[in-house]
Order: C-alpha cells, then sequence, then structure tokens
C-alpha cells in the first residue's frame, strides 16, 4: 500500500499517508482517524488508503485491556479463595464482561450524541460489541440446550437485523449509538442460531454452512484488508468511480486476498517452528509491525511521487457541510486560455489588477499548511466550543475596533485584516467558529449528525458581546450550506426552502447588529471550487491554469451582500472582480495560489488583497483622529 500510495496519491498527500500507514502498523490508526474526523481541516479530506485498519485498532487494544481484566479478577479470587489458585470461573468473567459492556454501551451512547467520530472509532465505545460476543461464547453450552426451533427462530431474526442494517443504517444516522445494536445482536443471532452441528442442517444456519459460503468465510479477514486499498487508490488514479466499478473492483480485490491467505497467512498460522514458540511469534509479529511502520516512514524520503494522481480528486462528492458539488473546470492547454460563459448570477466586472510573478507562492508541498495563525493560537474556534479568549490583534489600544465574525471563510480574511489592522492602527477582535456562520440559522453538523446546537450558543453569545462593548465595524461572511434545521420543529429544512432561511438568518443578524447601532460590512463569499485546488495546482505546477474554475464557483450574490438591501448602516463588500475575471476564477493569481484545500483562500493570497479590501472598509470607519 505505501509502494502504490506513492505512485498514484498526490505528493502533497504524501505526508498525511506516512502517519496514517506508520500509526496502522502499531494499531493506534483508531485514534489517530477519530482526531482527523473532528479536525474541521480534515474533515473532507479525501480518504486514506489504511482508514480500514481502524478497526483493528480497536481489537488490538481490547487484546491488550481483557488479558488484564481476566489477571485483575483471577488475583481477586486469589484473594479471596487460594484453594483456586488462577482459575477464573466462567461465572466471574461473564459477570466482569457484562459490567464492562454496560459501561462502554453507556460511554458510546454519551460521546455519540456529543463527538461522534471518537464513539464511533475508540476502543472504549467499541468494547461492548466485544462483551457481546464474549457473552455468547461464555454462554455456548448453556445456549446449545435450547431447543432447535427456537435457535432456527432466533438465526432467522439475526439474519433480518443484519440485513435490515445495511440498508436502514445510512449516513445520516448517529452510530455507533444504538443503532450498533441492529448489526451486533443480529450477528450474535446468527452464531447462537449454529451453535450446535445439527443447527446447521436447517434454516439460516444452513445457508451460512455451504461450501461457498465458508470459503468466503475463511477470506473474510484477507478480503476486508485488501478490499479498501484497492477503491482508495484506484480512485486516486482514476479519479471518482461509479458504484458499479466500485463493486468490480472490490470482487477483484478477492485475487489478492485469496493469495495472501494461502500463501501468507495459513503458512505462518501452522508454522511448526511459530506454534512451537510463543517468543518466536511475538518477535516475528513484532518485526512485522516495525518494518510496516517504516514502509510508510520510506514514503515520504522518497522525492516526487503521485505520477498517475488524478487532477479532479479530493472532495469531488461535495462539501461535508454545504453539500454543494464542485464547481466545473475550465479546459486549459499550456498555450491558451480559452473562455468560458460567465454564470448568471455571478458574472464579475473586469478589474485592473496587477500581480506579481515568479515562483509558486505558497510552494505547493506548504499550500496545505498555509493557514491564519488563529487556527494554532486557539482564536478560530473548533467543535463545541462556546467561549474565547480576548483574540485582540494589531493595535490593541485603538479606539478603532473591528470584529471578524464568522465561520472558516470569515476566518481566511484574517490575514488580510491583521497587515490593515497593523497598517492603520486598529483595534481587530477575532469571533470565528468553524461551521458557525454569521448568519443566524441552525446548522445540521453532518459529521454529528445533529443540529449544531454549539453553534448557536456561541453566535447569539458573540452578537451579545458586540452589542454591549459597541466595535467601530463588524466584519461579518460565512460560506452558505442547504444543511439547516428548523428550529419550530427541530427537523431538518428542505434543500428547496434552504435558500430562502439562509437569506432570513442574515436578515435576522442584521437586524441584531441595527438594533445595536453597530455598522457591518457582509462579505460577499469567495468562489467555492469543492474540489481539491492544492492538489490540482500541485500535480499542474507548469500549468496551473489547467485548475481554473468557471464562475459558476461564484454564489449569488443575493445570499450575502444582496441581504443589506434596507439597512442603513450594513454594507456589502465584493472583492470578486480582484479573486475571478470574467469569464473565469482562476487558481493562481500571478505568483500567488488561491486555495489551500476545496474551498479556502490561502493566508498568503488572502494577505495580498488587503490593499484591495482597505478602500471598501474605509469609508466605513469614523475618521483616524
Amino acid at each position: 500500500v505505501a509502494f502504490a500510495s506513492y505512485v498514484v496519491i498526490p505528493a502533497i498527500d504524501h505526508q498525511s499517508v506516512v502517519i496514517d500507514i506508520s500509526a496502522s502498523a502499531l494499531y493506534v490508526s483508531n485514534m489517530r482517524f477519530a482526531a482527523q474526523a473532528t479536525d474541521y481541516l480534515a474533515s473532507d479530506a479525501a480518504p486514506s488508503p489504511v482508514l480500514h485498519f481502524w478497526s483493528l485498532g480497536v481489537e488490538e487494544q481490547f487484546y491488550v485491556l481483557w488479558p488484564l481484566l481476566i489477571l485483575a479478577l483471577a488475583w481477586f479470587g486469589v484473594r479471596r479463595a487460594r484453594a483456586r489458585g488462577l482459575r477464573v470461573h466462567r461465572g466471574q468473567l461473564a459477570i466482569a464482561l457484562a459490567l464492562l459492556g454496560i459501561a462502554s454501551f453507556g460511554l458510546s451512547l454519551w460521546l455519540t450524541r456529543a463527538v461522534e467520530p471518537w464513539a464511533f472509532f475508540s476502543m472504549p465505545t467499541r468494547a461492548w460489541e466485544f462483551a457481546v460476543g464474549g457473552l455468547v461464547s461464555i454462554g455456548a453450552v448453556e445456549l446449545s440446550r435450547l431447543s432447535g426451533p427456537l435457535r432456527r427462530g432466533v438465526g432467522l431474526v439475526g439474519a433480518v437485523a443484519l440485513l435490515g442494517s445495511v440498508v436502514l443504517l445510512t449516513s445520516d444516522v448517529p452510530y455507533p449509538g444504538t443503532a450498533a445494536l441492529w448489526p451486533v445482536l443480529g450477528t450474535s443471532a446468527l452464531i447462537v442460531a449454529g451453535t450446535t452441528p445439527r443447527d446447521r442442517t436447517v434454516g439460516v444456519a444452513r445457508a451460512l454452512s455451504v461450501g461457498p459460503m465458508r470459503w468466503l468465510g475463511r477470506l473474510s479477514y484477507s478480503w476486508y484488508l485488501w478490499h479498501w486499498p484497492a477503491l482508495v487508490l484506484t480512485t486516486a488514479a482514476l479519479g471518482a468511480l461509479a458504484t458499479p466499478v466500485m463493486l468490480v473492483i472490490a470482487l477483484l480485490a478477492l485475487v489478492p486476498a485469496y493469495a495472501a491467505y494461502r500463501w501468507i497467512e495459513r503458512p505462518l498460522h501452522h508454522s511448526p517452528a511459530l506454534v512451537a514458540s510463543t517468543r518466536r511469534s511475538l518477535v516475528l509479529g513484532g518485526a512485522l509491525s516495525g518494518a510496516a511502520a517504516v514502509c510508510g516512514l520510506v514514503l515520504s524520503a522518497l522525492p516526487g511521487g503521485g505520477a498517475l494522481a488524478s487532477a479532479s480528486t479530493g472532495a469531488a462528492a461535495g462539501d461535508d457541510q454545504t453539500g454543494r458539488g464542485p464547481a466545473a473546470l475550465v479546459t486549459t492547454s499550456p498555450t491558451t486560455r480559452p473562455s468560458t460563459s460567465p454564470s448568471a448570477h455571478a458574472s464579475p466586472t473586469a478589474t485592473t489588477v496587477s500581480w506579481p510573478s515568479g515562483p509558486l507562492t505558497p510552494s505547493p508541498s506548504s499550500i496545505r499548511g498555509d493557514l491564519p495563525v488563529i487556527y494554532s493560537d486557539g482564536c478560530h474556534l473548533q467543535g463545541r466550543a462556546t467561549t474565547w479568549s480576548t483574540c485582540a490583534f494589531g493595535d490593541t489600544s485603538s479606539a478603532t475596533s473591528v470584529v471578524l465574525f464568522g465561520d472558516s471563510h470569515a476566518a481566511q480574511w484574517f490575514p488580510a485584516l491583521e497587515a490593515l489592522a497593523k497598517k492603520h492602527s486598529w483595534k481587530l477582535l477575532v469571533r470565528t467558529h468553524a461551521g458557525c456562520p454569521a448568519p443566524d440559522v441552525t446548522i445540521f453538523q453532518r459529521s454529528l449528525k445533529r443540529a449544531y446546537d454549539e453553534c448557536d450558543t456561541w453566535r447569539t453569545a458573540v452578537l451579545a458581546e458586540i452589542a454591549r462593548t459597541h466595535p467601530s465595524l463588524v466584519v461579518a461572511t460565512g460560506t452558505r450550506t442547504d444543511s439547516l434545521v428548523d428550529r419550530s420543529t427541530g427537523s431538518r429544512i428542505d434543500q428547496s426552502k434552504a435558500a430562502g432561511e439562509w437569506q432570513a438568518g442574515w436578515h435576522r443578524t442584521l437586524t441584531s447588529l441595527a438594533k445595536a447601532g453597530v455598522p457591518v460590512a457582509v462579505l460577499r463569499d469567495t468562489p467555492w471550487p469543492g474540489r481539491d485546488m492544492a492538489t490540482c495546482v500541485s500535480t499542474h505546477q507548469s500549468n496551473p491554469s489547467a485548475c481554473d474554475l468557471a464562475t459558476s464557483a461564484l454564489d449569488s450574490p443575493a445570499y450575502d451582500v444582496g441581504t443589506v438591501k434596507g439597512f442603513a448602516d450594513a454594507h456589502g463588500v465584493d472583492l470578486s472582480t480582484v479573486i475571478c475575471d470574467p469569464d473565469r476564477c482562476p487558481a493562481t493569481r500571478g505568483k500567488y495560489v488561491v486555495y489551500r484545500d476545496d474551498s479556502h483562500l490561502t493566508a498568503t493570497f488572502a494577505r495580498a488583497l488587503a490593499p484591495y479590501l482597505y478602500p471598501r472598509l474605509a469609508p466605513l470607519l469614523p475618521p483616524s483622529p
């Protein structure tokens, strides 16, 4: 996988894959992927070719915990009755498993609501599933005494529960939570149905006992290991794949799966030298894990790579929060720049802008990390955070105070505003939160699979602070999303009505600021590519115009700057004529790389926009003393 990743995954993402592979080899990738899933910057990243190793990390971590628990029980038993030696009775194990399972399930329910990625990926919230399997195993003797018809009925119920979970557990269902009961209990019921050999002659147990099913079952572990990298790496090489193609690739993964099972897995499992020596087995296991981790590290040391990467890979399926699809790329060649018809709602008027030439800035290898400093100092809030520190920049003693307010599309303007604050002696206050736009709307947070209540709490507190402190100007923006919640019913708003609710949200925010007597500059949202522009530019360094976007990447002004009509102290600020040409939105402006990912400006380019932002904001501020 490391070798194939070097060939097909863009070089700009090699460092991330390096860490994934090494973490997987050391059985801690589940913790890495949980952290990534809760990281707003990484939540839309392309899937890792070793993402599926998260479950093996959970397994191995449980296998470390479980023997320690057994030893603790044995020690407790010895203290109570030394005559028992180190023997632990099945009843004691069952009680221990049940208590462990109850605690784990309770934690899973809580974290599924609070921080779903950690509920999904972490061992403590998944331990109850192992506990259920352990209880089935411990109770195998008693379960075998159940009547045949009863066990067959249990098997049928299990099959229905398992197949039903495949159909009903969509991406919008909070998981694991209570939803995980269906596949876990369904699988347990199937195991109960085949407790004894005679059960396997009828019903569901018989269907699962036929030769082809048993053959597939023997290969299932190896198939699990091979199918995911086959899908991810093929997608990286060829671009987005249709579902039938993905199914074919998954089936073809049976070929390497069988080879690995036949010539690696079984020979190792039945090796006389390993069977005879626990020490040899442990040493070999450690050596193989170490070698796999080193393979990942070697990937970062090799030059180049990503030769077969597709420029259209990345977040091509659309943003997790906005639900928008990617904007169209403008087809170009190294020597021509054909025009495209401007979008009906977003055609910028030509503005004379002179951009410096030179090597791409930031360099393609550092585009991902070209972030505003507020991402590292804690001023740009993430996740469930609702409170903030002072977060003051520029001339902090100045009487002229400017508040930057909104989501990450507001935070991207920080470098420009900080430069202006330093130059013109403003006090710049940062009030930004990932996924929390300035319009007063309730977001359905797709990664949490619930209403983003923390966002509403934060926004209300910011507006209250603004009303209390009365700054000189509020600079507000946000990227439009169709993923909204109706506050009166608590249900998701139909996509066809989301645009109207978004505009109503702006109206509520502007009304609040008007009542407080605070002037506001509403920034028009920047072009939204919806695909990984950093990958595209790094892949086409000799011809970055191949990544240029049609002007449809600009959202309608009606959704932000157009909402200021009727508010005397609200003003629309539109820099689309600077960022885009009349016929395209370029991926680079002179030497500057415009985007660091699928929708955000690089900090370097945002800072270069300061001279164009100043004349739009200066008339809205009180004159300097």
